[in-house]
Parts: structure tokens; C-alpha cells; sequence
């Protein structure tokens, strides 16, 4: 299958359509389809006359002998084209619509009925062939109805039996993708689009739980216009230096807390103030800047954070002209500083806002990072849980099997014994990752299972003896798919380690590892359903 991709946007290839379109490409590719890409940048394509040369005198060929005299054979011979453009003035760019204008000599002058309308027929058709298009299209606004016009030109461009509009994807807020400080919160769109490519190779169509992550807003509308003004605030006024001048001010004398991993902040305050603690002078170089935090919620307080000269101090109070001022509740900065919310995150759903120089707020993440740790984490590729044994995440599932693995290998020996060895192995397992990390549902559940069903055997109670094989089963269904009711799918608590830590509580990827989780929950509780009946056969067989 041959996919053909016109790129319309000025940008080209450092154009946010691009990031767009190349994710979709190579889902496509990945699936077996044939690819390729003309950016219409790189092409000298004269704008269309009107003279209708290529319908009169000269059928089929322009007077143009430019570069649209190569693009149009490989129109014809695509099996899916692919229109991907930057929203401009409500529809498509100019370089777009010069391009489409000079498809007329692939569609015949005559005007017939074909279906409901009349048209111009293609000129070489083809009629066993329906070329399928795809539009995929980013615009600066951050609602999607801004793109109603677009997606209404084509629906008519596309409104006869020769071609069919398959599939549209429209990223509202796309100058978000460029910010590559929030790439990483960002990347599920990306990913989404790549699923997309391959879908519609594979099954002629986006499948409605990827266009319903396509549909997903990027960002809060609202969240989005304060950072896009105050990013274009601080492109106005490039150029211009100003000199800092030491604002009036009422703030205390420094204060210095100490936070680290092994000591995260237990308060708000205690998460601004001790800021300064992990400074990375290196990334300050020769930033003066006043940073303003107003904290509301639970713990309300206004503190500064002053950065002169590679140093960092904290105080309390305020100053009177900040060069950031960050608007926040407690619980959210809070979160944010001891690991379990991305910054990126809140601030794209407008947990929090900011005044100033939104460029600064980019570069905190930089700021505030202990050097050592920055580059330790640097040659680490794929982060691991805490402890000393350095395994990768989905690693540790494979170890929370090992009870259940030893208990199926020792089934020959007394129940008492294979019990006993897998409780042994639980307990463990369940001491280790309490001293370095949290117990996952799989982990103490299994734990429980063990200790209980050990302690019923070593009673005497029959009915675990006989339905020991059942049970089995229904305790790992009970695990993966309780962890559905407490919102937080098994699968997420190891694979998350796969990903940065912006992902994690992202709703994509806990609702993509929900689905892993009841599959498997469902399965576990079908080989128990069949355990069961296998008993209840063999006990009807001897009565």
C-alpha cells in the first residue's frame, strides 16, 4: 500500500504538523505500508492561472513546467494521500492551497453526476480504486472547533465515489509539541498518532479509543492562552535589556530547610524553602531573578526564591517586581516537589498559573536539580525501582510470580511444605520492596494469599484442600482486577518505570494499563471457573 504525505506547512520539517505527521508515517510504516513525504517548502510550484490549458489545449499537462509536473503521477498511484497542514486564517496555508489548485489536470473539465453531486470526474480513473485521504492538521488556538471550516473544505474536497475522507486528526494547541520541556508530558499524543498510522493500514480506519486520545485537548484551554501570552510577551520585548534593578521589598533573611530523596518535604513550605538545597548553578549561569510564589489552600504563605550570581536563597514575604510569579495551591506544589505530579502536567491542566517570564518557568526543572543527580540520571537509559538490586520495572513482576511459581513446582510434596517455601519467598519479596519501595497489590496480595491459605491447611480445613486449584486463580483475579475499583491498574505500578515520571499518572497511560489489567484479570478468573468445574465433574463422576 502506497501512502503519500503532502506537507503544506512553511515550517517544513520543524514544523509542529511534522511531529505530527512523521508519528502517523511511521505507525503506517511499521504496519507495511510504502511512505513517502513531499514538503511543499522545498518545491517550486507557480500558482495556478486559470487559463484551463491543461483541460483544452494541452489535456492532462500544465503550461507550468515546474515541479507539480513529478507530483502528480504519484497522486494517482497513491493508494492513501495524506494532507497535512498548519491552520491558517480557518482552512489550509497558502503553500496547501497553491498545491491543490494545481490538481486540475488530474480531473477531467466535464461536469457529471457521480453519487449525489455533480463533479469533474478524475481524468484517469480508475474504478475499482478509492483513494482514501487523511488530514492532519495543528493550529495556535487551544479549542478544536477553530478547525470546522478545514474539516468542511474537505469533506467537500472528498465529496464524490472516487476518494474518501477516512480520517482527520486535528491538534488543537499544537505549539505545545515544540516546547521540548514538555515533550515528555506530551509524548502520548505522539504515540497516539503513530497508533493511528498503523490502524488505518491494518483496518482502514483510526479505531475510536485512538481518535478519542486524538480528540484529547493538550492542554487547558485557559492554561494555554496565559503561557502562549506570556511566551509572546517575552518575544515582544526580546532585544530590550533591562537592567534589575533590587525591587522594594519585605521579605525575611535567607532560610535554608534541607530536602532530599531520602528526606521529601512533609509541607508546602518546607518544599519552597528548601529550593535552594538542590540549585544547580551551572544551569543559572548568569540569571538574576526573582522568583514569587503566592500558596493558597491548606497552607497559605507567600515566599521568594532570589537567584544572583549562581547562588539561590529562599525568604519569606514578598518583593515588589518579581520576574515569575507563580500563583499555586499547597497540595499541588507540594506533589509536585516530592515527585508524584509533574510540573508539566499541572500546569498544562491549570492546577496552577503564572505571571512573567514564562521562560523562566520553562527552565526550572534545570534549575532545581542537584548537578550530581542530573548527571548521574544522565547515564541511567531506563530508571529502575529503589534498592539495591537494580532491575527494570516489569522485571519486578515477573518476580512477584515466584510464590505462585514455587507452589505450582512443588505441588509433589505435602501442601503444609509448597505453602510454606511460597510464603516464605512472599515474605521476602514484600520486606524488600517495603525498604525501598512501596508494596504493590500483587506483592501484598499475594502475601496474604499465601499466609492464609498456609495456615488453613496446617489447621486442617478440608475445603482449601480441595479447592486449592481454584483458588489459585480466583486470588490473581481478585488482585489485578481489584486494583481497577482503586483506579490504579496493576500493569501501571511496574511498566510505569518505562516512562518519565510525567506519564505516570497521565490518563492515557493508566487507562491503556486498565485494559492489560482486566484481560488478564479475566483470564485468571476463567482458568478458575474452569478449575471449578473440573472439581465439581470429578465429584459428580465418584458420587
Amino acid at each position: 500500500m502506497k501512502v503519500l504525505a503532502i506537507n503544506g506547512s512553511p515550517r517544513g520539517k520543524k514544523g509542529n504538523t511534522d511531529r505530527i505527521l512523521q508519528s502517523f508515517l511511521q505507525g503506517a510504516k511499521d504496519a507495511g505500508a510504502q511512505v513517502e513525504t513531499i514538503y511543499l517548502r522545498e518545491l517550486r510550484i507557480n500558482p495556478c492561472l486559470g487559463c484551463f490549458t491543461c483541460w483544452t489545449r494541452t489535456p492532462g499537462v500544465c503550461i507550468h513546467n515546474d515541479d507539480m509536473v513529478k507530483v502528480l503521477p504519484k497522486i494517482r498511484e497513491a493508494d492513501i494521500v495524506v494532507y497535512a497542514t498548519p491552520l491558517y486564517v480557518f482552512t489550509v496555508s497558502g503553500l496547501m492551497k497553491n498545491f491543490m489548485d494545481r490538481l486540475i489536470p488530474n480531473v477531467d473539465p466535464h461536469i457529471v453526476k457521480r453519487g449525489e453531486h455533480f463533479i469533474h470526474p478524475p481524468r484517469y480513473s480508475d474504478s475499482s480504486k478509492v483513494q482514501k485521504i487523511v488530514l492532519i492538521s495543528n493550529c495556535g488556538f487551544p479549542e478544536p472547533h477553530h478547525f470546522s471550516a478545514l474539516v468542511e473544505t474537505f469533506k467537500r474536497f472528498t465529496d464524490n465515489p472516487d476518494m474518501e475522507l477516512v480520517a482527520t486528526i486535528l491538534c488543537a494547541g499544537g505549539e505545545l509539541l515544540s516546547q521540548q520541556v514538555l515533550s515528555e508530558s506530551l509524548r502520548w499524543y505522539l504515540d497516539a498518532a503513530r497508533r493511528a498510522g498503523s490502524e488505518l493500514i491494518t483496518h482502514g480506519r483510526i479505531l475510536p479509543e485512538t481518535q478519542k486520545i486524538l480528540d484529547t485537548p493538550l492542554a487547558d484551554p485557559e492554561a494555554y492562552a496565559n503561557m502562549a501570552n506570556l511566551w509572546w510577551n517575552s518575544q515582544i520585548s526580546r532585544g530590550e535589556k533591562t537592567l534589575i534593578k533590587e525591587p522594594l521589598e519585605s521579605i525575611s533573611q535567607p532560610i535554608s530547610i534541607d530536602i532530599s530523596e531520602e528526606k521529601p518535604p512533609e509541607s508546602c513550605r518546607e518544599a519552597i524553602l528548601g529550593m535552594p538545597r538542590v540549585f544547580n548553578p551551572s544551569a543559572a549561569g548568569d540569571l538574576n531573578a526573582d522568583i514569587q510564589f503566592y500558596v493558597t489552600g491548606s497552607e497559605p504563605g507567600e515566599y521568594v526564591l532570589r537567584i544572583r550570581n549562581g547562588h539561590c536563597t529562599a525568604h519569606e514575604g514578598r518583593v515588589s517586581n518579581p520576574t515569575l510569579t507563580i500563583y499555586t495551591p499547597s497540595e499541588v506544589w507540594l506533589k509536585i516537589s516530592r515527585g508524584e505530579l509533574s510540573g508539566q502536567t499541572a500546569y498544562l491542566k491549570n492546577m496552577y498559573r503564572v505571571e512573567g517570564d514564562f521562560s523562566l518557568l520553562l527552565k526550572l526543572g534545570n534549575l532545581f536539580s542537584r548537578p550530581e543527580k542530573a548527571k548521574s540520571e544522565s547515564l541511567v537509559k531506563e530508571p529502575t525501582p529503589h534498592g539495591p538490586i537494580r532491575l527494570p520495572g516489569m522485571a519486578w513482576l515477573t518476580i512477584s510470580f515466584l510464590p505462585w511459581i514455587i507452589n505450582l513446582a512443588t505441588s509433589s510434596l505435602s501442601q503444609t511444605l509448597s505453602l510454606g517455601l511460597s510464603l516464605f519467598m512472599g515474605i521476602i519479596i514484600w520486606i524488600y520492596r517495603r525498604l525501598f519501595e512501596k508494596p504493590t497489590w500483587m506483592e501484598t496480595g499475594t502475601l496474604i494469599y499465601f499466609i492464609t491459605s498456609w495456615l488453613m491447611v496446617l489447621l486442617g480445613n478440608n475445603f482449601f484442600k480441595t479447592y486449592s486449584d481454584a483458588l489459585g486463580y480466583i486470588a490473581p483475579a481478585g488482585i489485578w482486577l481489584g486494583t481497577l475499583a482503586a483506579e490504579s491498574p496493576l500493569t501501571a505500578e511496574y511498566s510505569k518505570w518505562h516512562y518519565p515520571q510525567a506519564l505516570w499518572s497521565h490518563p492515557v497511560f493508566l487507562r491503556t494499563n486498565a485494559i492489560i489489567t482486566t484481560v488478564w484479570g479475566w483470564i485468571y478468573l476463567s482458568q478458575a471457573v474452569l478449575a471449578l468445574t473440573g472439581e465439581f465433574y470429578q465429584e459428580w463422576t465418584i458420587f
